[in-house]
């Protein structure tokens, strides 16, 4: 393959990069690209939690990470199996940031196509029970309402989601209602004792190791077209870019990304560890320095004449 990029060609090539390493889709388009979800350990785990909660119809769940920890790739694989159940009703609220408690529960029938009148919000609540009401009992269907950034509700929207959580049958809440936040969200909970007896569960997407990163690293590679057994990184360049991601899955794609584009740029088929170098210093990024380990030596011991020797022995 010749690595002479000229004209049209460059320009064909750096528009879609991928193409360069023989690749049929972009692996690290910053997107929550159901094609791309890696399924691994913990988020399998998260997963099928979310599903028993709404499959018991249990009320409030309440989903924790740091930005790019996966939140919105986890929310988007679970929507895509309650939307192919047809006993699922699902609502979706991306940003709930609402100036009053009138807006949110009026966006909340939105998105269960319910068109309500801005009306007092005694009344909306009560044109929301009926629905669910209906829905979760006459219909016996199951009710879905997912908040993405649940840490910009306010204080009074939270309040009005306890409300809408007194609503149930013996069996069974009427609404679930599954928050997706970062971690800060936790707190405002825990500060209102009422709303957070509700929860259900709570589930962390905590930070993740190096292997499970350069397993998302070789999934996303793989499903884009990557010929198995082949490799585009360098294992230095895989070592590097697990450490420089700092364990958060968005970062790591991220910097691949930007890798691979400096590697066309100098016509390289192969990305090493300049190349993801090249990468942190365009983002940014650096390493934090290890700690030196100083080694100390005892200081020899000073010799001990006879009478020393026998006195401490008596001691």
């Amino acid at each position: 393959m010749s690595l002479a990029l000229t004209g049209q060609n460059e320009r064909y090539v750096m528009s879609r990069y991928f193409r360069y390493f023989g690749l049929e889709r972009d692996p690290f388009l910053d997107t929550a690209d159901p094609f791309f979800y890696c399924e691994l350990g913990a988020l399998r785990r998260a997963k099928e939690r979310l599903f028993d909660s709404v499959d018991a119809s249990r009320g409030l769940t309440v989903v924790l990470g740091d930005p790019g920890t996966g939140k919105t790739s986890l929310s988007g694989a679970l929507e895509q199996e309650l939307l192919a159940d047809d006993r699922i009703v699902m609502g979706k609220i991306l940003d709930p940031t609402f100036a009053t408690e009138t807006e949110f529960l009026v966006a909340i029938g939105r998105v269960f196509g319910l068109a309500l009148p801005a009306r007092s919000s005694a009344a909306l609540k009560n044109a929301l029970k009926n629905f669910f009401f209906e829905t979760a009992v006459l219909e016996k269907r199951t009710l879905v309402l997912v908040i993405d950034e649940a840490q910009n509700l306010s204080d009074e929207n939270l309040e009005a989601l306890r409300l809408l959580l007194n609503y149930h049958v013996p069996q069974r809440k009427l609404l679930n209602t599954l928050l997706f936040g970062q971690s800060e969200l936790e707190k405002r909970i825990d500060a209102r004792g009422n709303l957070a007896d509700r929860v259900d569960g709570w589930i962390r997407l905590d930070l993740l190791d190096e292997p499970t990163l350069l397993a998302i690293l070789d999934y996303r590679l793989t499903k884009a077209g990557l010929s198995p057994g082949q490799q585009l990184f360098t294992a230095d360049a895989r070592a590097l870019l697990a450490q420089a991601s700092g364990g958060v899955p968005r970062r790591l794609t991220m910097l691949a990304h930007h890798a691979m584009r400096e590697a066309v740029d100098r016509a390289s088929t192969l990305i090493n560890e300049d190349h993801v170098r090249a990468a942190m210093l365009a983002r940014g990024i650096s390493l934090k320095p290890r700690t030196a380990v100083v080694e100390t030596i005892a200081p020899p011991a000073e010799p001990r004449g006879l009478f020393a020797r026998l006195f401490a022995r008596r001691a």
